[in-house]
C-alpha cells in the first residue's frame, strides 16, 4: 500500500508515507487479438519470412495491434491525514493499427478469388505522444476515500484517422476495379505523403520532437476520479475512470482526405495474371484512391480507462483480490478480468500473481515483485509473465518498473 504508483490507478488510494518522491520508471506493453507474429514467421535458410496464408485461420472479423509506452519521470505525494496532496510529470507514446480480415486476404491471395465481391480494405491507424502535468487531491473520510487529478495535456506528434472506410470492388462483367472511399488522414507534420505508393514517416523529426512541444501549441486537458470504499477492516472496494480528455492540434496540421467513387475504367483484369495463374494488382490500380489535402485543426480523445476492483485481507500477510481493467483508444479498445494474490514473504519484500481472461488472450498469469529497504521501494510487474516480454509468441505482453523515496 506505500507504493505511490498505486495512484496511477486510482487517485483515491493512499500511501503510508508522509512525503514520497517517484523516481523515474517505465512501463510498455504490446497487444493484439489476432494472430501472433511470430506464428506469421517460418524460418528459411536462417531467415524469418512472412507466410500469411499460414496464419489466415487465427485472424479476425476485426484485428488490432496496439502499444504503448510511459516514462514517469517525477512523482511527489504529500500526506496531510485526511488529505493526500500529489503533484507529477510524465510522458506518453500510443500506437495502433485495425486491419480487417478482408486486408489480410488480400493481401494473402490476391483479389482473384473474390471477383464480384467487396473487400473493406480502410486500415485505422493510431500514432500519438504527449506530455502530462497533473495535480491530484485525495480526501478520507470514515470509511470512504475520494480521490481527483487534473491533468495539463500537451501533445508532441499525432497520425490519426477519423474515417476510414475504403471498399474495393472487381466487377464481374468487365473486371472493372471500382474503389469507395470515405477516408480522413490526419497529422502533424511528421508524415511524407506523395502518393499510395509513396508514403513516409519522418522519422528523423519524429524522435527530434519525442520530448519537444512542452507547453507548446497542442493542448489538451483531462480528469481522472476515483473511489475507496472501506467496507469493513479486512475488506475494499475500490473504481477509478481515468484520462476524460482531448488534446486539439493545430501545429503543422495537414489533413488527407479521400471521398468518393471512382472506377478503373477498360481493365480486362485477366491482362494481369502472374507466372502462378493469379490475378494481381498493378501500380496503376493505385491511382483509384485520390486524397486532398487541407490544414484544418482537429482534436483527439487520449483514451478513457475504467478500473474496478476488490481486496480481501485475509492475513497480515496475505491479500486476495479481484480487477477488471478497460483501456481505450481512438480506434480499439481492450479489457482484463484476474484474480490476485499478494503475499508479503519477509518484512522488505512481497510477491503477487494470479490468473485473468482478456480480450486478447484466455490465458494471463500476472506477476509482480516489491522490495522495501529503508525509505526505498523498488517494484516490477507484468500483466503476462508466460510472454517472457515478447509479443512475437504471445497476444499480452507488459512490463512497468519504477522506484520510489519514502519517508
Amino acid at each position: 500500500d506505500s507504493v505511490y504508483a498505486r495512484t496511477d490507478v486510482n487517485p483515491a488510494f493512499r500511501f503510508s508515507n508522509n512525503l514520497v518522491f517517484d523516481l523515474p520508471g517505465i512501463s510498455a506493453g504490446a497487444f493484439t487479438n489476432g494472430v501472433a507474429i511470430g506464428d506469421l514467421l517460418i524460418e528459411n535458410g536462417g531467415l524469418n519470412e512472412l507466410k500469411l496464408k499460414e496464419g489466415m485461420e487465427d485472424v479476425n472479423d476485426i484485428n488490432y495491434v496496439t502499444g504503448n509506452m510511459a516514462v514517469n519521470f517525477i512523482g511527489v505525494g504529500l500526506n496531510m491525514g485526511k488529505w493526500q496532496l500529489s503533484t507529477g510529470y510524465n510522458w506518453y507514446y500510443q500506437g495502433s493499427i485495425n486491419y480487417t480480415k478482408d486486408i489480410f486476404l488480400l493481401a494473402a491471395n490476391g483479389n482473384a478469388p473474390y471477383i464480384g465481391e467487396t473487400l473493406d480494405v480502410g486500415p485505422e491507424l493510431l500514432l500519438q505522444s504527449y506530455h502530462e502535468v497533473y495535480i491530484g487531491a485525495s480526501y478520507q473520510m470514515s470509511n470512504i476515500t475520494l480521490g481527483a487529478r487534473i491533468k495539463l495535456l500537451s501533445g508532441i506528434n499525432d497520425i490519426s484517422t477519423d474515417n476510414a472506410s475504403i471498399k474495393l470492388t472487381t466487377e464481374e462483367e468487365i473486371y472493372q476495379l471500382r474503389v469507395e472511399s470515405d477516408y480522413v488522414l490526419n497529422t502533424t507534420g511528421i508524415l511524407d505523403y506523395n502518393g499510395i505508393k509513396d508514403v513516409d514517416i519522418d522519422a528523423d523529426k519524429l524522435l527530434d520532437e519525442l520530448f519537444s512541444n512542452f507547453l507548446g501549441d497542442n493542448i489538451g486537458l483531462a480528469f481522472d476520479f476515483g473511489l475507496d470504499w472501506k467496507v469493513n477492516d479486512k475488506f475494499n472496494i475500490s473504481a477509478s475512470i481515468l484520462d476524460l480528455g482531448k488534446i486539439s492540434w493545430n501545429k503543422e496540421v495537414i489533413n488527407y482526405k479521400s471521398k468518393g467513387d471512382n472506377t478503373f475504367e477498360g481493365v480486362d483484369i485477366l491482362d494481369y495474371i502472374d507466372d502462378d495463374q493469379e490475378v494481381v494488382l498493378e501500380d496503376s490500380l493505385y491511382n483509384l484512391l485520390d486524397f486532398e489535402e487541407s490544414n484544418e485543426g482537429y482534436s483527439t480523445s487520449v483514451g478513457a480507462r475504467i478500473q474496478l476492483s476488490t481486496r480481501y485481507q485475509m492475513s497480515p500477510k496475505l491479500t486476495l483480490g479481484t480487477n477488471y481493467y478497460r483501456a481505450s483508444n481512438t480506434i480499439n479498445s481492450r479489457y482484463l478480468l484476474s484474480v490476485n494474490c499478494q503475499y508479503k514473504t519477509l518484512p522488505w519484500f512481497s510477491i503477487g500473481t494470479g490468473y485473468g481472461i482478456s480480450s486478447n488472450s484466455p490465458i494471463l498469469i500476472p506477476l509482480n515483485t516489491m522490495f522495501h529497504i529503508g525509505f526505498v521501494d523498488f517494484y516490477m510487474s507484468t500483466e503476462n509473465i508466460l510472454s517472457g516480454f515478447s509479443i512475437t509468441t504471445t497476444n499480452v505482453s507488459s512490463v512497468k518498473v519504477g522506484l520510489q523515496l519514502g519517508f
